[in-house]
């Protein structure tokens, strides 16, 4: 691999005195060249696709606050994309080591970075990353689940009567923009007070407050996307005031009235997959039986 590079950057008239393999990146291969810049590589047909949509972005943005584009192209059988490497580290392995002032500070540059990406351009992008018939798209997602779940033998008569009867009128109005998609700690390099965004391969198109999945999950659940060198940093209590914070720093992206029983569903949709995925019986039974969003409406609506 590191002949390839070599090669790569023979073309682009780069002259590489260290080539080192990251130890993350996993859409892409990811190698640090001279320390001070970063070179993404894919292969298959799925990753260069979205290779090719964040080397776009990249093109196409206008925020500080991300590395800086260098070059793109295609070798042999493999995309590349070569941006500037961003100089810190990821908020999860220090934010243990902030006050709580200090933390205030940074949640308030994230809704900063997150309220002016959400508002960046999004007309270049491919039509299959725009995602605007919204209540079909959820719908679609929780009928699956649905579906999937009744095979596995579970009630999902409250699921069922909640997609119906509630879900059209909760995603009747929608505001969208152009959604990061990935807004958890590892994606948010500190250096010296200076917050910087990373990694665009899952950013689409869709109704800003889909930002708060990732967002507010990582806040209920701060170990759920932390690295296994940072998970035993990871304390629950530093991570109480985030959401909150952040709320109160971007009150566009809460101006619908019922924006969080939305994002409650949007977790839901998450959870389920997550818990499918291995195989965690109790906490499929949890999520069916005691999920706020649906039994609130299921109550309140008298289904």
């Amino acid at each position: 691999m590191e002949a390839l590079i070599k090669n790569i950057l023979k073309n682009e008239n780069i002259t590489p005195k260290t080539i080192t393999k990251a130890t993350s990146g996993f859409t892409n291969l990811v190698y640090f060249v001279n320390n001070d810049m970063v070179i993404k590589l894919s292969q298959d047909s799925n990753t260069k696709t979205l290779l090719e949509k964040e080397t776009l972005l990249y093109k196409n943005f206008t925020i500080k606050n991300i590395p800086k584009y260098i070059s793109s192209g295609d070798f042999g059988d493999y995309k590349y994309l070569i941006i500037s490497k961003i100089e810190g580290k990821a908020l999860y392995s220090i934010w243990h080591t902030f006050t709580q002032e200090e933390r205030i500070r940074c949640v308030k540059k994230i809704a900063k970075i997150l309220k002016e990406f959400n508002s960046q351009d999004y007309e270049f992008l491919a039509e299959n990353y725009k995602e605007f018939n919204w209540i079909q798209y959820i719908t679609n997602e929780l009928k699956n689940k649905s579906n999937l779940l009744k095979e596995m033998n579970y009630n999902t008569t409250k699921l069922d009567q909640f997609i119906t009867k509630e879900l059209p009128y909760l995603y009747s109005e929608n505001k969208f923009g152009l959604v990061y998609n990935d807004a958890h700690f590892d994606n948010f390099i500190y250096n010296n007070g200076k917050l910087s965004l990373i990694d665009f391969d899952r950013v689409r198109v869709c109704p800003i407050d889909y930002e708060m999945l990732i967002f507010k999950t990582m806040c209920d659940m701060p170990w759920k996307f932390a690295n296994e060198e940072d998970e035993e940093n990871v304390i629950i209590a530093d991570y109480a005031e985030i959401y909150e914070t952040f709320k109160k720093e971007y009150p566009e992206m809460f101006a619908n009235p019922n924006v969080e029983k939305r994002i409650k569903i949007y977790q839901f949709n998450y959870c389920v997959d997550q818990a499918i995925k291995i195989k965690d019986e109790n906490w499929i039974k949890e999520l069916l039986s005691g999920c706020d969003f649906y039994v609130e409406a299921i109550k309140q609506n008298n289904l």
